[in-house]
């Protein structure tokens, strides 16, 4: 179950524990070496994603782990590494491993090529489950967001613009509609939240 009062997927500016910048002192600094690596992984793995078969089992365990390392490593000693810690979302530490497998068993079924469902849908589902899960200490929802990237580029499909959702602040309009949009997907309804995806398609923008 998501939780609205918390950005989804940001991390928090007072915990610095597993910092491993020892000369980036501010909260900008910090933010600032994230978006570097985390452009740097985004480009790695997007670019790389159209080798990506539809029946191949490409969306593991590990590979989930890499794409977060990828993204925080060097940063964060946490980085893909799954959380030992509850936070107040996300399913409890000991369920994250079975329940990763359990996602991408199901993501293997969505894009198998005899009868796979419609790109925006299996991405919304993708993005969602990952988001619920919210498998690592921080950096879920921008991890999350990556992976869709990878999937949809995967598909030859275009790319969300996504807003920066984890530094909107409390009430903003965009960011109350994606938590709606979650929501309704923790009951199985996807449309809300693959209506939104359509709407920040990088054709539309």
């Amino acid at each position: 179950m998501t939780d609205a009062t918390e950005p989804l997927g940001a991390t928090p500016g007072q915990d610095i524990s597993g910092l491993l910048l020892h000369n980036h002192s501010s909260r900008n600094e910090i933010n600032a070496a994230e978006t570097e690596a985390i452009d740097k992984a985004s480009t790695k793995h997007v670019h790389r994603a159209r080798k990506k078969s539809r029946d191949a089992e490409w969306l593991t365990d590990e590979f989930i782990r890499k794409v977060h390392h990828d993204m925080f490593g060097g940063i964060w000693d946490w980085a893909g590494k799954y959380r030992t810690i509850r936070l107040n979302i996300g399913v409890e530490p000991h369920h994250i491993p079975e329940q990763i497998q359990l996602l991408c068993g199901d993501f293997l079924l969505w894009n198998s090529g005899t009868a796979p469902m419609p790109a925006l849908e299996i991405a919304a589902r993708l993005h969602h489950r990952l988001t619920k899960i919210h498998p690592f200490k921080d950096g879920n929802g921008r991890h999350a967001r990556l992976i869709t990237d990878i999937f949809l580029h995967s598909r030859d499909h275009l790319l969300p613009k996504w807003p920066q959702i984890h530094r909107l602040v409390q009430g903003d309009v965009i960011r109350v509609q994606y938590i709606a949009a979650l929501k309704k997907a923790d009951e199985g309804d996807y449309s809300a939240l693959r209506s939104l995806l359509e709407d920040w398609l990088e054709e539309k923008k």
